[in-house]
């Protein structure tokens, strides 16, 4: 039997293997103190160089998402209580794209916020510098 990539990365997070549209993705826009409040994990996935430019939301985690493999790899153990996952990036497009990378590999619920961190800044949200 030959092991796919996806085989590998749901045996090394201990999930089972799922059937596409597992996950649900929901699109919205939620404030800072809602997605605190969620106890959801929240993942920045803009680059380094955008994280430095706007700054970020405090505590929240800083992966760049290129693949859904390697975004899993490092964020999964974090998923692995259940709680769900909200994707911020800059406008909503790449968080969007992202959501739906993920939906079939994770059974969790994936938050895109809509507007991404533009919306967030302009209602006022004081973004801090990453690290």
């Amino acid at each position: 039997m030959r092991l796919t990539a996806r085989m590998l990365l749901v045996a090394a997070l201990a999930l089972p293997v799922l059937p596409a549209g597992a996950g649900e993705v929901v699109v919205t826009q939620m404030s800072v103190e809602e997605m605190k409040a969620s106890g959801a994990l929240v993942v920045d996935i803009r680059t380094p160089e955008e994280w430095a430019e706007t700054g970020v939301i405090e505590g929240a985690k800083l992966v760049t998402f290129t693949d859904a493999e390697s975004f899993l790899a490092t964020v999964g153990p974090d998923l692995a209580d259940g709680r769900d996952l909200v994707l911020v990036c800059r406008s909503g497009r790449r968080s969007g794209a992202a959501a739906e990378a993920l939906q079939s590999l994770i059974p969790n619920r994936i938050v895109s916020q809509d507007g991404g961190m533009n919306v967030l800044i302009g209602e006022g949200y004081q973004a801090v510098p990453p690290g």
